[in-house]
């Protein structure tokens, strides 16, 4: 595959690692070939890199078979999923899943990514509902317009809302952005 064909999401092989796209940047130069330019992360070291590639340079094919997975729990150092047709059961470490782990609750359903029987990475669905444990006061007359506040949610994820969110409401959060999408 040409790297001008990559996007943000997209797995490819190079140099014999697979790694994940974060960014994404063609530049073009006004007398010359134009570069793209791909923050990724390598998937088994779980390091971010910057490359920089012409844009006629092509990588390696990833072709990662996705498999419905169901979040189980966590002990602490790894995060443990159940393929939902094998009854299987997988362990992704802490590291790799980072900041997914604020939008992760028992039975939550995310789509596993496995290339050559190993799973990779999951990927989230676009949102999720989750608990308010926590809400700072909101009082109306805080801002001229609708104001915001901050509260805690059940996985330790702390996002801004409306004043009108109190702990033990039921929140719908863009698992994307981390942003407050609806009261449930």
């Amino acid at each position: 595959m040409k790297v001008i064909d990559l996007r943000e999401g997209s797995l490819f092989e190079y140099e014999g690692n697979i790694y994940s796209v974060l960014s994404y940047s063609h530049l073009t130069q006004s007398r010359g070939r134009g570069f793209v330019k791909v923050k990724v992360r390598d998937i088994k070291a779980n390091k971010t890199v910057e490359f920089t590639f012409r844009s006629d340079f092509e990588v390696g094919d990833v072709f990662v078979d996705e498999v419905p997975l169901t979040y189980l729990y966590n002990d602490g150092a790894n995060y443990y999923f159940m393929d939902n047709t094998t009854y299987e059961q997988f362990s992704i470490s802490q590291d790799i899943i980072g900041d997914k782990k604020y939008y992760l609750i028992e039975n939550l359903e995310v789509t596993g990514l496995f290339y050559k029987n190993q799973i990779l990475d999951i990927r989230l669905p676009t949102t999720v509902n989750l608990k308010v444990v926590k809400a700072e006061p909101g009082y109306k007359g805080d801002t001229v317009q609708g104001g915001k506040k901050r509260v805690e949610l059940e996985t330790g994820l702390v996002i801004q809302t409306p004043l009108f969110v109190e702990a033990g409401d039921v929140v719908k959060v863009d698992t994307r952005t981390g942003e407050y999408i609806s009261r449930v």
